[in-house]
């Protein structure tokens, strides 16, 4: 029977007998179509709805092989043809260039024979006989047998039959071993093993049969010989489960106990060998085995040097350092440099190294070298201050101090630096501290020694510092002040001046004269009869009671104290002291020539108690004191008469009273320093004086000339005649009508009428007839009145150009100019002379360089905090003028000023030519023809409605057109927010940068969305522009022509801004399952991983993050970050 009608019977059987049972419609259709997945009736009528990229939905269209013959060898040939159809189908298709099957998505309508649903048909109907190599160089394929070489550029490829298995070509300079793992494909399942270089380790895999690679072995024990190297000389490298564990030069530490880092040529060999467990500087230099030859460091312990060596790279020791200094550092390399035996070693075996005041063990000392290494524990050799010095062995020169027993002293010499002795120090203080450095003071034998073989320091002024049998040698300094052997009276000895070079200021007892006298002490070998000043010399001594302040040692020894009295004078030179008896009222030579200069009350000592007078200088005059007897001075009086007589008393200039005290003194006056209240200064001839004041006017005080000897000439202010006049002044005790200069006295005296309207502080403050006010500081201006005692300063009432006209008063009639708001313009009027204002200006050139033209067309300019006009300048976003002010833009900058009544929309107020000489193109809006038309302007009194340029004019007034979808962001004020290409995120929140054909057109829109996720809008318009919009669908970026106005988001200016904006945009998108019931199996990238990650979408729904294949998922979303 033919097959047509065979298979009509069947199917006509089967709709007769189970016509109800969707099975066998389920059958029906695989017979059509294949092993497909089943189909249910609800996926079958979801599949309207669905995305038509899904898996479920492509048995609803018509497969090319049910309308046409079933695939035959002739379709292999066929080009892949993906048809004209919406959904995405995987198919597979025969590409006879690569001579094998390969994936591609059927659009489900129209295609060719050469698609197949399942590879394995695919490659049953159109592959003949598989290719087993990866890499085709396109020669015949031999045969080959495992283990057998294939020649040069081959190796023998073991496939799961004798036909694949067949010489391959090998990749280029590719490492059999450094080779990746690549388990083929096929369908074969064949246990290999490989060696991965990462672990180094060898392991197993599942080949597929074929186009592997020539890191593939049959065995374990194949690949380990053929990849593996030892390069430990006793046993295996360690490992860690399983592992090889690697090491380098900057992680030794990771190989265990018992194992060393052995650093090979390579990472391969670099691995944690076994030690032997001693020393590496006891084991022997070996050069190794292997090709490499490597510059390493031994240690030769008989040198203990570290030397250089050539290493093979394999089979070496611990003895192998890849530098002299690692080497050096673990090895004892070091110089002996003590005189007698070794050093203190460490447990490294090194010398133990020290430094100046460092801890030796007993018996050693710290040797100070020319370096680190030279500085170590030596063994000692007794005292070092009683050893000879050693220059030493080396061929340094170092500066040195030793010391010398027998002058007792440290000395300079230069070491060696090597085999020296203890007594050898770094300075002369390190010596001096170690070893009894002195001189001998004593005038005879030897001084009172200590236990460190150093003399005992005493006090001079304790006689209790040394030992009964010796007294204290007062040396100039320390080291000559000693315990010395015969102690005497030292009141008793006679005068010693020592031996030495010094020459030191001393006192000796004088027994002849019972005085201490002064003598100069040469420093060393002097007696006890030696006192550091007078005083110590009279406590210790019988001296004879002296009440002078200055000693009569000042005198020849043989002088004595001559008595005196009131009637019995002293010679010249000197003066009589009163003392409390006949035996302290003698003669005492003088310290200043003139008593009265001595400082005054001076106590003096004793017990006696007496009123005496003494001169003050700072007070000039005399003032009682309590004197006690002795030590006085010759500024000491026994009456306030003698004194006054023999001293220059102050002569009290004041009218009335003393003048004023301060801090115990009569207080001098100046224009520095001004009197306290009640009181005026008081100019003598030599001095001025504070006097308490007469009281009253000082002008309306009499004349009087005072008393005195002196003739000065001064002023007074004439009551009768209403004028100062001059007269002569003796001196001392006149009144305050009484002035230096006639200008004192007029200034003080004379009856100032005010020109200001404002009170002023007198004297008034004179200033330039000018007219400058930079003579009369802030808040000031000068008043220029009719002559100089009107031309003074006045204070400020504000803004002269804004204050009204005020003529003044007075009698004069004087031409001035001020300036008038209403007219904007100088104008002149005649000054009565006193209490106008600051509008008040000499000329009109004065008054008009004050307050210029007024460019406003109403009030004046804005003045700021510094009384000057502001100047501003005007855009369409911003005005730096304050509230209710504008910008007027004129010919130069003194009238582009703020000026008062802003509009509220300018666009409404009429075109304004203004006034002036100037001849300014500028724009207005004209609202009947809702245009900005040009018009030329005259430079002052305009309107707001003046643009100085047309695009300033249309930005502001000309109603936009508005190229959103919806209203455009505005500011504050009502103003559109613009944009442009090179600033598109100036846009507030939830608005975006519409770029449109002009700027005007460049606004921020609403409704920011995601630009990936919008469909294609070209918008409204003309304008033609080239963009580029994302196809979701095709996921890629696709041109189209923008009409300039109403578009969306989804508009880019070229495709690169597309490409960078868009899959980056829709691999950041969440993972979404959809809305339906379905379940399938798709790929999305995961942002949190940087993976693409599968997940089981629904059939519905869902978003772009939504791949049919990990492979689609990858190249999408590979250069945002996939790993």
């Amino acid at each position: 029977m033919p097959p047509l009608r065979w298979l009509f019977l069947v199917l006509c059987a089967v709709v007769a007998v189970r016509a109800a049972d969707d099975s066998l419609i389920g059958s029906f259709k695989t017979m059509f179509f294949g092993n497909e997945p089943e189909k249910t009736n609800d996926s079958a009528t979801s599949s309207q709805n669905n995305p038509p990229i899904s898996y479920h939905q492509y048995a609803t269209a018509s497969s090319p092989s049910s309308r046409s013959q079933p695939p035959s060898g002739q379709s292999c040939t066929l080009p892949r043809q993906i048809g004209t159809g919406p959904y995405r189908i995987p198919r597979w298709y025969y590409n006879p260039v690569r001579g094998r099957c390969e994936l591609f998505y059927w659009s489900g309508c129209c295609g060719n024979g050469n698609n197949f649903q399942t590879f394995q048909t695919c490659q049953s109907t159109c592959e003949e006989s598989p290719n087993p190599c990866a890499v085709t160089g396109g020669a015949t394929l031999s045969p080959c047998a495992p283990g057998q070489g294939c020649g040069t550029g081959s190796y023998c490829h073991v496939g799961a039959q004798t036909q694949t298995t067949v010489c391959c070509p090998k990749p280029a300079a590719v490492d059999r071993c450094q080779q990746p793992l690549n388990v083929g494909i096929g369908n074969s399942n064949l246990q290999r093993w490989y060696f991965n270089p990462l672990t180094q380790q060898c392991s197993t895999c599942t080949y597929r049969g074929l186009q592997g690679n020539e890191n593939n072995f049959l065995s374990q024990n194949e690949c380990e010989q053929s990849c593996l190297v030892n390069p430990c000389k006793i046993g295996s490298p360690y490992r860690s489960q399983g592992i090889t564990v690697q090491c380098s030069a900057m992680s030794p530490t990771v190989c265990p106990a018992g194992h060393y880092c052995h650093l090979g040529a390579d990472a391969t060999t670099s691995v944690c060998c076994q030690a032997l467990g001693n020393s590496p500087c006891e084991e022997e230099m070996t050069q190794g085995e292997g090709p490499s030859a490597l510059t390493r460091f031994y240690y030769d312990a008989s040198q203990r040097k570290c030397l250089a060596f050539n290493y093979l790279g394999l089979k070496g020791n611990r003895n192998n350092f890849q530098s002299k200094e690692h080497c050096e550092s673990t090895c004892p390399v070091w110089t002996n440099p003590c005189a007698i035996g070794q050093p203190i070693m460490t447990v490294g075996q090194k010398p133990f190294q020290c430094h100046q005041g460092a801890t030796c063990s007993t018996g050693y000392f710290c040797h100070l070298g020319y370096d680190d290494a030279t500085t170590v524990c030596c063994q000692s050799e007794g005292d070092p201050c009683s050893l000879v010095v050693k220059e030493g062995s080396g061929n340094h020169h170092l500066s040195r101090w030793f010391y010398n027993s027998n002058t007792r002293q440290c000395q300079p010499f230069t070491y060696t630096g090597q085999g020296g002795n203890e007594n050898n120090f770094l300075l002369r203080e390190h010596c001096e501290a170690t070893c009894p450095v002195w001189i001998n003071a004593c005038p005879s034998g030897e001084p009172y020694l200590l236990p460190n073989g150093k003399p005992q320091p005493c006090d001079s002024a304790n006689v209790n510092s040394c030992p009964l049998t010796h007294w204290c040698h007062p040396g100039p300094d320390a080291s000559t002040t000693m315990c010395c052997p015969g102690k005497a009276d030292p009141c008793t000895q006679t005068l010693a001046q020592g031996e030495g070079p010094l020459s030191v200021a001393r006192f000796y007892f004088n027994a002849q004269s019972r005085t201490c006298d002064e003598f100069m002490f040469r420093g060393l070998k002097g007696n006890s009869n030696n006192f550091k000043s007078q005083e110590d010399c009279e406590k210790a001594c019988p001296v004879q009671q002296n009440p002078c302040p200055i000693t009569m040692s000042s005198l020849k020894h043989s002088a004595k104290l001559v008595p005196c009295s009131a009637t019995k004078s002293c010679p010249s030179q000197q003066w009589c002291h009163y003392g409390e008896t006949k035996e302290t009222t003698v003669c005492c030579p003088n310290a200043v020539d003139d008593p009265c200069t001595a400082p005054p009350r001076n106590p003096g000592v004793g017990e006696f108690h007496a009123t005496r007078w003494a001169f003050d200088g700072s007070a000039r005059k005399c003032v009682p004191f309590e004197y006690r007897g002795m030590k006085g001075n010759s500024n000491n009086f026994l009456t306030r008469e003698n004194c006054e007589k023999r001293c220059p008393v102050f002569q009290n200039p004041c009218k009335i009273g003393e003048p004023h005290i301060q801090n115990n003194q009569y207080m001098q006056c100046s224009p520095q320093q001004v009197c306290p209240g009640g009181h005026y200064c008081h100019v003598g001839t030599e001095a001025n004086y504070c006097c308490k004041a007469l009281g009253g006017d000082p002008c309306g005080q009499p004349l009087d000339r005072g008393v005195g000897g002196s003739q000065l000439s001064r002023w007074y202010w004439n009551q009768q005649s209403q004028c100062c006049l001059p007269f002569s002044y003796c001196g001392q005790k006149g009144t305050q009508n009484n002035f230096l200069t006639k200008q004192d006295c007029d200034r003080t005296c004379y009856v100032f009428t005010n020109p200001c309207n404002q009170p002023i502080a007198l004297p008034a403050t004179l200033c330039s007839g000018t007219g400058s006010s930079d003579t009369c500081g802030a808040n000031m201006w000068c008043h220029i009145g009719a002559n100089q005692d009107s031309t003074v300063c006045c204070p400020s009432e504000g803004d002269p150009c804004s204050l009204p006209l005020a003529r003044g008063s007075g009698n004069q009639f004087m031409d001035r100019f001020y300036y008038n708001q209403q007219t904007g313009s100088c104008q002149q009027f005649t000054y009565s002379g006193l209490h106008g204002n600051q509008n008040n200006f000499l000329t009109q050139q004065a008054c008009e360089e004050q307050c210029g033209p007024n460019p406003c067309f109403e009030g004046r300019p804005f003045v700021g905090a510094d009384g000057r006009t502001q100047t501003c300048s005007a855009s369409a976003n911003f005005n730096t003028c304050p509230l209710n002010h504008w910008c007027h833009i004129g010919s130069d900058l003194s009238t582009t000023v703020c000026c008062p009544g802003a509009s509220t929309n300018a666009c409404n107020l009429p075109m304004s030519t203004g006034e002036g000489n100037a001849r300014l193109d500028r724009f207005y809006y004209d609202q009947q023809t809702k245009t900005c038309r040009p018009f030329v302007y005259n430079g002052l009194k305009g309107n707001q409605n003046n643009f100085i340029s047309l695009r300033a004019c249309q930005l502001s007034c000309q109603p936009l057109d508005n190229p959103c979808i919806g209203q455009p962001a505005t500011t504050a004020a009502g103003q559109v927010l613009f944009c442009s290409i090179t600033n598109k995120d100036s846009c507030p929140v939830n608005f975006w940068c519409h770029i449109g054909a002009t700027p005007e057109t460049t606004v921020c829109c609403p409704g920011a969305t995601n630009p990936c996720s919008v469909p294609l809008a070209p918008g409204t318009g003309n304008a033609g522009l080239a963009r580029y919009y994302y196809n979701p669908d095709d996921r890629q970026c696709l041109p189209f022509q923008y009409n300039g106005k109403r578009g969306n988001q989804n508009n880019f200016e070229n495709q690169a801004d597309c490409e960078r904006t868009c899959p980056e945009q829709l691999c950041l998108l969440s993972i979404d399952r959809g809305a339906c019931g379905g379940r399938q199996t798709r790929y999305a990238y995961n942002r949190q991983t940087n993976q693409c990650v599968a997940f089981e979408y629904t059939g519905c729904g869902g978003n772009l993050n939504n791949f049919v294949s990990i492979a689609d998922c990858q190249a999408t979303c590979g250069s945002v970050g996939f790993r």
